[in-house]
């Protein structure tokens, strides 16, 4: 096989115009226009507004590149394109080769007939996304939920046309590889691994599907190679009626591959090789990892079980919703996103959902969470809206799956493929007469959806989503389950949210379930949360980065138009009032923004840790944004750790303690997340607010793995009362061989009704030769101590935690996490706190 690679410099011009600006591949349209310095930074203040025409227009984009004699000899030359964003008209050398309609699919087109030997020439036409869009939402008869905007119809990410924390940018071009293959005798079309577990070995079944461009004899071989470089292998003539052939190859001594915390990620490498005389003619190389995953689905005590079984083993997922890394497409790139995911090991995920409104990841994304032990629960590309059904539709769509599924599903990390996200909430928001919905439908000003419209979108649902696709995905990837959307109940058209919460996964949002409190999650029981979060405000050097000084404040035009959110900074505030003042100074309403986000997903994490066994996983919304905006994330759009993000770390702890506080008494809970059973010692103190020990107690305890287990009931009704549960609060940890492994607080009041004393808190940094070690003190308890770094950027060990007076609490600051190398004295000038008390 040879390749002519076709990335790299092109030229690009607007239809209607005559000068040509240089283009890079992979790209967008955006990126050349800014390059170019034709347009505005779209995320700056409200340029979002500005750059709205550039998207109205058509765009081309052509380069010449050079052909040797010997391409055209070739069998079979091939035109591949992995992603052009969206409506698109190929020509070469002059003439029309294809017309594209969908972003997310591999494209290949024979070219040998169109080629010539030395220059030839490539233009791809662009239409607009937006004019085509708008041409479809005249057309559908109140059909699109999502404003009428005609998304659904176009097979291009949905968030592109902005979302609630999303800009509008819906951008086009060449945003993945563009390259010509060239082949003789034959070529590797397809290859499907199946895993089947046997005692003592695993027999892997590789099917291959190869074409025959000449009648000759072609052989396939496998070569499986172990981590620690064992081969085993296998070999056989390639049918040469239907070109399928199935090499079992056996592993003995399997290395099993497992999510992070629950043990290693060995990964074995295969090679597939075509043969035509002893000569290598086309190979594939992937790499995989043994194990099973398995979703179960079972009616129990509670309704019916949504567990993911690895290897067997039940596992408590923790984890976060992906969404599009950049609404700049072409800005993502493998060191980035491995930034990312080192952020969620490090945070103790396990899990990822990527989320349906986006885009199916770059190959090296799977390849990532392969290494680190991420189990993906991946959607597909359809969030929000109503799709159609024709036969076009369908053949696009079967075409796209056919591409993503295929190139996705031999990770280890895939463990469970969803048809959408919330098309069937979405239903219910617009047609039930369930009190819930009409709830939301006030809240959003949606109006009741035409009986007749409802039954013709009921019917393209249960088409697409319950008979189309599932067929399809049972012929991808049948070892892999299927749910037909997310959340999940247990029997189709069951669209109630709340029948998802004892029969399937939910997606569960306080500020949308009439502004409940949050103290609300403690009655609610799950089965599996697949969206949970609250939003805030970004790290303010985010914040300085899109705003000018006269911006900083939440209620500015400009910090507005970074709030994507209906009503969001109101919902933020109805909170913030709950347990603490609203602040007057901005830098002190984003720290407070953030603290709150994180205290309500400690206190939803703890609650649904509690009740392992019930529930089974908790993925929130959402991981990471696309720009720099007020969001659910933990980490921003500079890949900033947010509050919410550190609490994470601590909520999704292997080993746990929590507390389920009332007003006078408070229970100790240890929630085992770890393959071993575990034995250790919970010790508690009960303090005043200068930290003066008032009573203390500690028990000893053996938890099974992935067990949460009740290990103390404290009473202190003759200490707490009306006039004084402000002034004592719980300090609690659970050690294991004299480790600490898992520490917490609790209060008995509302943090605004706590009588904090002043803290004086004092650093004392040292510096080692791979870190900083800050040594932290404070005269009194104080709550959510928040360290930054004024100008870099760094991630600590911990971060916006709790801290009684007398103890030392030492944090790390490891050099590999800094932004820039920074000497100690430079640390220690950028080095800044602020604690609850500097603002309450």
């Amino acid at each position: 096989m040879k390749t002519v690679d076709l990335n790299g410099q092109w030229r690009m011009k607007a239809l209607n115009q005559e000068d040509w600006i240089e283009a890079k591949v992979p790209g967008s349209v955006f990126q050349d226009l800014m390059a170019a310095g034709k347009v505005p930074d779209p995320y700056f203040r409200d340029n979002e507004d500005k750059i709205a025409p550039v998207f109205q227009e058509d765009y081309e984009y052509r380069r010449e590149f050079s052909v040797a004699g010997d391409v055209l000899k070739h069998d079979e030359v091939l035109l591949c394109c992995e992603g052009l964003d969206t409506i698109a008209t190929l020509s070469l050398n002059g003439r029309v080769l294809a017309q594209t309609d969908n972003m997310h699919r591999t494209w290949h087109f024979n070219v040998k007939g169109l080629l010539k030997e030395g220059v030839n020439t490539i233009e791809i036409l662009f239409r607009s996304p937006v004019t085509f869009t708008q041409k479809m939402a005249a057309q559908s008869r109140g059909m699109s939920m999502m404003g009428g905007r005609g998304i659904e119809y176009i097979r291009k990410a949905q968030c592109m046309f902005g979302w609630d924390w999303g800009l509008v940018l819906p951008d086009s071009g060449i945003w993945r590889d563009i390259y010509i293959e060239c082949f003789d005798l034959g070529k590797i079309e397809d290859v499907h691994i199946m895993q089947e577990h046997l005692q003592g070995e695993v027999l892997l079944n590789i099917q291959t599907a190869c074409r025959f461009l000449r009648e000759a004899g072609l052989e396939v071989e496998a070569t499986v190679t172990s981590p620690d470089g064992e081969t085993f292998s296998a070999k056989g003539p390639s049918d040469a009626g239907s070109g399928v052939n199935i090499l079992p190859v056996k592993i003995s001594d399997p290395k099993l591959w497992w999510p992070n915390g629950f043990g290693e990620q060995p990964l074995y490498r295969v090679d597939i090789t075509l043969f035509c005389g002893g000569v290598a003619v086309d190979e594939r190389h992937l790499q995989i990892g043994l194990r099973t995953v398995h979703l179960k689905r079972e009616k129990d005590e509670w309704g019916q079980s949504f567990t993911f079984l690895v290897n067997g083993m039940p596992l408590f997922l923790k984890g976060a919703n992906l969404v599009i890394e950049d609404a700049l497409l072409g800005r993502t790139s493998r060191g980035r996103t491995e930034k990312m995911i080192k952020s969620c090991v490090q945070a103790h995920f396990n899990c990822i959902r990527v989320w349906g409104g986006a885009v199916y990841p770059a190959d090296y994304f799977y390849d990532l969470c392969d290494q680190y032990g991420i189990l993906v629960y991946h959607d597909l590309m359809f969030a929000c809206n109503f799709y159609p059904t024709d036969t076009a539709f369908l053949e696009n769509v079967k075409h796209e799956l056919a591409d993503n599924v295929g190139r996705a599903r031999h990770h280890a990390c895939i463990g469970l493929w969803s048809g959408n996200n919330e098309v069937e909430v979405i239903y219910g928001m617009c047609a039930s007469k369930a009190p819930e919905f009409v709830q939301m439908r006030k809240q959003f000003g949606i109006p009741e959806m035409d009986e007749n419209v409802a039954k013709e979108i009921w019917d393209n649902i249960l088409k697409l989503f319950y008979e189309f696709i599932p067929k399809l995905m049972s012929g991808l990837d049948p070892q892999t389950d299927f749910v037909c959307s997310s959340p999940s109940s247990d029997e189709p058209g069951k669209v109630s949210i709340f029948n998802n919460f004892d029969n399937g996964d939910a997606h569960y949002y306080l500020a949308y379930d009439n502004q409940s409190p949050y103290t609300k999650m403690r009655d609610l029981k799950f089965r599996f949360v697949s969206e949970m979060g609250f939003q805030s405000y970004p790290d303010m050097k985010t914040v300085r980065s899109f705003t000018c000084e006269e911006d900083l404040a939440p209620y500015t035009p400009v910090m507005l138009k970074h709030q994507k959110c209906f009503n969001g900074n109101q919902i933020i505030e109805a909170y913030m009032g709950q347990d603490y003042k609203v602040p007057k100074r901005f830098e002190d309403y984003v720290y407070v923004s953030q603290m709150l986000a994180g205290e309500i997903l400690r206190y939803s994490v703890e609650h649904l840790r509690r009740n392992e066994g019930r529930c089974m996983g908790v993925i929130t919304w959402q991981l990471n944004d696309c720009w720099p905006v007020v969001s659910w994330a933990g980490l921003d759009y500079f890949g900033r750790w947010k509050a919410q993000q550190y609490y994470s770390k601590r909520a999704y702890a292997p080993i746990l303690v929590s507390a389920k506080e009332e007003e006078a008494s408070a229970e100790l809970w240890i929630t085992n997340d770890t393959p071993a059973d575990v034995t250790g010692t919970v010790r508690w103190q009960l303090l005043d607010a200068r930290s003066k020990l008032v009573r203390e107690g500690s028990e000893t305890v053996r938890v099974q793995s992935c067990k949460p287990v009740l290990a103390a009931r404290l009473d202190f009704g003759d200490v707490l009362d009306d006039g004084s549960r402000g002034d004592y609060y719980l300090a609690f940890a659970f050690e294991v061989e004299n480790q600490i492994v898992s520490e917490g607080t609790a209060l008995f009041v509302k943090a605004k009704d706590f009588n904090f004393a002043p803290p004086e808190i004092e650093t004392n940094v040292q510096e080692e030769k791979d870190r900083f070690m800050i040594g932290i003190r404070s005269a009194a308890f104080t709550k959510s101590v928040a360290l930054f770094l004024s100008e870099a950027n760094c991630i600590f060990s911990d971060n916006y935690f709790d801290l009684s007076a007398g103890t030392t609490k030492v944090i790390t600051a490891p050099k590999a996490d800094l932004s820039e190398p920074l000497s100690l004295d430079e640390f220690k000038r950028q080095l800044k706190t602020v604690c609850l008390y500097d603002i309450e």
